[in-house]
């Protein structure tokens, strides 16, 4: 891929301190090519207690497109913020597309890259040359969705996309189904940063200096949907003698969340959103890296970029044991309950050290670096096959 227009249109906004799958995507893609990433629209209409969330947004629309670099440029939509109507959404689909056109940096042929089934409705629209459907999650296992107009709008954009590219094995196998051209893509980290964690010259962060030790550290949102809340507070209170940190956005996703029996548990701390840039220097203070989640529908697609991350600090990894993570057995200490998951951080915090070097080795395979050769290969030979049915 190279020379490409390409219309991104992302499931995060760009300035979240959080950088998941599309940002990393569109900051790689940039480097050759014109990207225009169009900030995520939502899937819920907002709770009262989110105004904050909608100002921020306002501000964003009022700014206007935005030049990141000569490659890359956001634009943050204005659509009606109210879903579950077929009539709202596809006025939403008609606005997006009328700012889409006017923040167009060329008039060439686009590719257009979905990572929401929300926006199906602007298909076909740009002429565009190929369509890519990046799928990252159970979109209508997410809270407060209706979840039976996102599924289907799933359906219609797997039948319509050239490509679909799955995060997580469960994705995969789910989506193939309906479309022949779907690949298992698993999610990677930003390799070279998180090792710099294993950098003995990087300081840790001095909130962190002094606190009992040993430290059980999680980065990440922190929403009740995702996480086991019970289950940390629980193991929490079985190891008095651990300190457990939480980095990271509260409730991002899901506005119902409620951290209070976690502020509640004295060994338990939340620190909120630090930049990505310093999340190695945490990473760094971690003994044990966490990943609580629930095992529900919305985590059976859920393959966590923080697993690659912590891979590539070199850090011993506790993890529910979720199903995207079986073919990652060996490289990090599953759990299903609070007294496996409280055993499951002694045997990390004691670990042969042969297991870490395992790890980074996987980790060295889960880069973007590699990711980027599979991903422009795939959409290089969508693009040779629609041109080839052109003729």
């Amino acid at each position: 891929m190279n020379d490409e227009t390409i219309i991104l249109l992302a499931n995060a906004e760009w300035d979240w301190s959080t950088r998941v799958n599309c940002h990393h995507l569109a900051a790689r893609l940039a480097r050759k090519n014109r990207v225009l990433f169009v900030d995520t629209i939502g899937g819920r209409t907002p709770a009262p207690r989110e105004w904050s969330k909608i100002a921020r947004r306002l501000r964003r629309i009022v700014g206007g497109v935005r030049r990141i670099n000569a490659g890359l440029t956001v634009l943050a939509p204005f659509v009606l913020p109210v879903y579950g109507s077929e009539r709202v959404r596809a006025l939403n689909s008609a606005l997006v597309a009328w700012q889409i056109r006017r923040a167009l940096p060329t008039t060439s042929r686009p590719i257009l890259w979905l990572f929401l089934p929300a926006l199906v409705g602007l298909v076909g629209r740009f002429d565009e040359k190929l369509v890519v459907y990046h799928c990252i999650d159970y979109h209508a296992a997410n809270p407060n969705v209706p979840a039976r107009q996102v599924n289907e709008w799933e359906a219609r954009l797997l039948r319509l996309a050239d490509v679909v590219l799955t995060s997580a094995r469960t994705l995969f196998e789910d989506k193939r189904a309906f479309n022949p051209h779907t690949f298992y893509l698993p999610n990677v980290a930003d390799a070279d940063l998180f090792a710099r964690a294993r950098d003995a010259a990087l300081p840790i962060p001095a909130e962190l200096t002094n606190v009992p030790r040993p430290l059980a550290g999680y980065i990440g949102n922190i929403s009740a949907y995702k996480m086991d809340f019970d289950l940390l507070r629980t193991v929490a209170q079985q190891k008095p003698a651990w300190t457990f940190v939480l980095v990271g956005p509260i409730g991002r996703g899901d506005p119902s969340t409620d951290v209070s029996s976690l502020r509640a548990q004295s060994n338990i701390g939340l620190l909120g959103e630090r930049p990505y840039a310093e999340l190695p220097r945490y990473v760094k203070a971690f003994d044990v890296c966490l990943i609580p989640f629930n095992l529900n529908e919305s985590n059976r697609g859920s393959l966590p970029m923080k697993f690659f991350e912590y891979l590539a600090a070199g850090k011993p990894v506790v993890a529910t044991d979720l199903a995207t993570l079986t073919e990652f057995r060996e490289a990090f200490y599953a759990a299903r309950d609070p007294a496996e998951f409280a055993a499951a951080l002694d045997a990390a915090r004691c670990e042969e050290p042969t297991r870490a070097m395992a790890r980074l080795e996987l980790a060295r395979r889960y880069s973007w670096d590699a990711r980027m050769i599979e991903i422009e290969n795939i959409v290089g030979d969508a693009l040779a096959r629609r041109q080839g049915a052109r003729r």
